[in-house]
């Protein structure tokens, strides 16, 4: 039996985009499996079959014509289940599709009030609604799963976490002394990476005054694009590391940037379970993060990478020193935070669950 899916997305700086990407390349036609893409134009990750323009809004406003269009197009296609992505997307999809067909979320981030200002009252109402709107939400991390439990109690056991293993390592094209020639780190200099949205959320100017900090001087190459880009620009050269952060842009080889690293930093105030964090162990690149969202669910700190408190550019500080002063420490972090990964963000499992889902539906176990 045939069942037609429809994956939701609002705007991504690339980690959900490339959820849903492998999720449409690895279960689309798989045995009458029928799943579409509907998103923003423009969206930085490219998806393997042609996508459905439907623009999800971000701001309190604009949603009851959303809401019109993807009614529309749940009915002219005739699916089965849609598949949203995030609480914005999560809210439309469930009204638009009220008693027409299943919808399943998935919660990939809580949204920080420090972040968000004015949006946050709206957002933390959209916390418990989707749960309650929806078949089945599925949070990317259990202390995403244990907030919307708390906000929505009565509804808890329709909240499940799903890890999002990404699979195999990304290939890498270019040596490491390839890439940080092109990089001009002179040899001997620690180089550190960090793949980010240049956004409020991930607090790089903390990373950029724990850089100013270190005693190993380490080179920072910030890869990402961003509404904050020239404000970082100007604040790297206030804060003297005009000569020691290299902003890259968007890069469509960030694998062999990240394994040409000595340490993958993040400094987010908040995350779910980052992709780019995986990625980078899976290239066995140390990872210094802050202690945020699902972080510690995927880093043990002093076992598999080092974490250390939000906002605390002194520890952040230290700990880059500390990989950077002790690589075979570092790299021993690195291996077993692979194994960690392996045995427990699977790729395969995922997919697994979300073919029960799609097939069976949002109740299915």
């Amino acid at each position: 039996m045939s069942r037609k899916v429809l994956q939701l997305l609002s705007y991504s700086a690339g980690g959900i985009a490339r959820h849903v990407a492998q999720v449409t390349g690895s279960l689309d036609e798989r045995e009458g499996l029928d799943i579409d893409v509907a998103c923003p134009p423009g969206l930085p990750v490219a998806m393997p079959k042609e996508t459905i323009d439907l623009v999800i809004p971000t701001g309190l406003g604009g949603h009851p014509g959303a809401i019109r269009r993807l009614r529309s197009l749940v009915k002219t296609n005739g699916y089965d289940m849609v598949h949203a992505h995030g609480l914005r997307a999560g809210v439309d999809a469930a009204l638009a599709a009220r008693g027409l067909c299943e919808v399943l979320v998935t919660v990939h981030n809580l949204v920080s009030s420090e972040i968000a200002g004015a949006r946050a009252r709206a957002d933390r109402f959209a916390e418990p609604l989707v749960v309650r709107l929806s078949a089945r939400s599925l949070a990317v991390s259990r202390q995403i799963a244990t907030h919307l439990q708390a906000a929505s109690p009565r509804y808890a056991d329709k909240v499940e976490v799903l890890y999002l293993g990404i699979g195999d390592a990304p290939p890498v094209t270019r040596s490491r002394d390839e890439l940080r020639s092109e990089l001009a780190v002179e040899d001997g200099r620690c180089l550190a990476v960090s793949v980010a949205r240049l956004a409020p959320q991930k607090a790089l100017p903390m990373m950029f005054e724990a850089l100013r900090r270190t005693d190993t001087q380490p080179v920072l190459a910030l890869a990402g694009e961003g509404p904050l880009q020239e404000e970082l620009r100007a604040l790297a050269r206030r804060l003297g590391l005009g000569d020691r952060v290299r902003f890259l842009g968007f890069r469509d080889d960030v694998a062999d940037v990240v394994a040409a690293a000595d340490v993958f930093c993040l400094s987010s105030i908040w995350e779910g379970v980052p992709l780019a964090v995986q990625e980078a162990m899976l290239l066995e690149t140390p990872v210094v993060s802050t202690a945020v969202g699902g972080m510690g669910e995927i880093v043990v700190d002093g076992v598999s990478g080092r974490l250390v408190p939000s906002g605390d550019a002194a520890a952040l500080a230290a700990a880059i020193d500390e990989v950077c002063a002790t690589p075979d420490v570092a790299r021993a972090w690195a291996r077993r935070a692979r194994l960690d990964l392996a045995e427990r963000f699977s790729a395969e499992k995922m997919l697994r669950r979300l073919e029960t889902l799609y097939r069976a539906g949002a109740h299915a176990t």
